[in-house]
């Protein structure tokens, strides 16, 4: 059943920059894999044909409900959250940014430590991170390995005990159409400062190196980020009166100097042009605003209203979405990613759309917007276990189309799962042997099969439940697989072994 949004009201904005670049017709032939998100991919969906009717299973039912129960409540966030201050003065037309940073980190491990590590994603890109000078309490020296530092302290830092780090590095974004990087009507500032990452007192801190397959193709995502407070300023200087700003969080100020405060998120982004047309609703509260070209206008709309569709199913689904705006911006790139507060999908996907649910802008849109919930809030480390947010994103796609697109989930079904005949094992992680299209057809693909496959087993009321309770248990907290699991034990008596043993290879 089709649902429309009960929206409380409707603003629309206009701001005249540059004219969107016209798309060269070889774009057709090289986004023409299915994609899922991921800074890493350079694929776009571009609708193939059914395959034959015999191929396509029976719809599956529209979810069964559950509210959650009065003991269902958000665990507390974690004691002693990391705290970012970050000041950026950012000249959109040079492509460069200014920074002071204080980072006011807590140990909260059981041992003391005698360093701390911070990850400068940045370095990344050759000549595009310059550090001034690096401080702090405790820091006696530090050395740096690629993208690492280590800091050295004076004396170890006890457990519970609070130190302040204090950084001054300049930005310098690469020609790159990418997360991180400009094009010649935009600008992205993602993953763009040091940051401390997790630490886990058996595997210690939880940094990876980026993995790039023999394509060039960076395969998932290497940066695992806790949970952190964040006190964000950013000053445009020159032309600030033609710039729009997309960020993870509502912007306090004006004529180019806001500031922003994110609580409980695991990074903050933003996405700058002067290119940027504006639209928002409100859904049950949520201000959802889209950032797009000027040929993209009407998709601006179009895409609000499925975003609103989704984070309704999802609040229902998992729990009310706990802020107050999302934005979805255009990417001038060909894949599609999640952050904080925020989603970019390709302009590719918004260029084709053509206002009939059978399209990748109605795949792609619910899939980003669930990564609100599967990586934003209930975390995960998506370098070794990246199915516990891109296999359930896949999987949210298919529930949105059940809910309001009932008559094309075989199609869903079809050009989604069965055309790339996924193989590989559920529990892969960023290393798979063959790169990207391996990773993907394991971890996005055949997690949905998994996924499907206990739902079958366990009934809709049991999956729901399972689910929601999942969401809840792990909200502010890196998941696992036993949390995952665990949950469902608490719902159903099936037993799901051999389920798991047929798609884990560490079952």
């Amino acid at each position: 059943m089709e649902v429309s949004p009960n929206h409380d009201e409707s603003t629309y904005w206009y701001n005249f920059g540059s004219m969107k670049k016209q798309h060269l017709f070889l774009l057709l032939i090289v986004v023409t894999l299915l994609a899922g998100c991921g800074k890493a991919s350079t694929e776009v969906i571009i609708e193939p044909s059914p395959t034959s009717p015999e191929t396509i299973p029976t719809v599956t039912p529209e979810p069964t409900l559950n509210e959650a129960p009065q003991a269902y409540v958000l665990p507390d966030p974690l004691a002693n959250p990391t705290h970012y201050r970050l000041d950026l003065i950012f000249n959109y037309y040079s492509h460069f940014g200014s920074v002071t940073q204080q980072i006011t980190y807590t140990n909260k491990s059981s041992y003391p430590m005698a360093e701390i590590m911070l990850v400068v994603p940045p370095r990344n890109f050759e000549n595009s991170y310059e550090q001034y000078s690096l401080t702090g309490d405790l820091v006696s020296s530090f050395r740096e390995e690629g993208i690492i530092t280590y800091l050295m302290l004076s004396r170890p830092l006890e457990p519970l005990e609070t130190t302040v780090i204090k950084i001054s590095f300049r930005i310098y974004l690469p020609d790159n159409p990418g997360i991180f990087g400009y094009t010649n009507q935009q600008a992205n500032i993602s993953d763009w400062y040091p940051f401390v990452p997790p630490y886990d007192e058996e595997k210690g801190w939880l940094a990876y190196p980026r993995v790039v397959d023999e394509n060039n193709i960076i395969v998932g995502e290497s940066i695992v980020n806790e949970f952190s407070n964040f006190e964000v300023s950013l000053t445009l200087v020159s032309h600030a009166d033609l710039i729009e700003v997309a960020a993870s969080a509502p912007a306090q100020g004006t004529d180019g100097k806001y500031t922003y405060t994110l609580e409980h998120a695991r990074g903050f982004t933003f996405s700058i042009s002067d290119s940027y047309f504006e639209h928002e609703i409100v859904q049950d509260g949520v201000t959802i605003r889209s950032y797009v070209f000027m040929n993209e206008i009407e998709t601006g709309i179009s895409v609000t209203e499925i975003a609103a569709n989704a984070m309704k199913l999802y609040g229902e689904l998992l729990y009310p979405y706990p802020r107050e705006l999302i934005s979805i911006v255009v990417g001038d790139f060909l894949h599609n990613m999640e952050m904080d507060g925020m989603i970019m999908i390709s302009y590719g996907i918004f260029d084709f759309y053509d206002g009939i649910p059978q399209t990748d802008l109605t795949i792609m849109t619910p899939h980003e917007l669930s990564h609100q919930w599967f990586y934003g809030f209930i975390g995960n480390n998506h370098a070794l276990e990246p199915w516990l947010d891109e296999a359930l994103a896949t999987y949210a796609e298919l529930l949105y189309y059940e809910r309001y697109h009932p008559e094309s989930v075989d199609w869903w079904w079809s050009v989604r799962i069965y055309k790339p005949v996924p193989t590989g094992f559920v529990d892969s992680d960023i290393w798979i042997p063959g790169g990207y299209i391996p990773y993907r057809d394991a971890v996005y693909l055949q997690g949905v099969h998994f996924l499907h496959e206990i739902r079958q087993a366990v009934g809709d009321g049991a999956f729901f439940a399972s689910l929601k309770d999942y969401a809840y248990a792990n909200t502010y907290n890196l998941a696992t697989k036993a949390d995952f699991l665990d949950a469902f034990s608490r719902h159903t008596n099936q037993d799901l072994t051999p389920i798991i043993a047929k798609y884990f290879q560490n079952p």
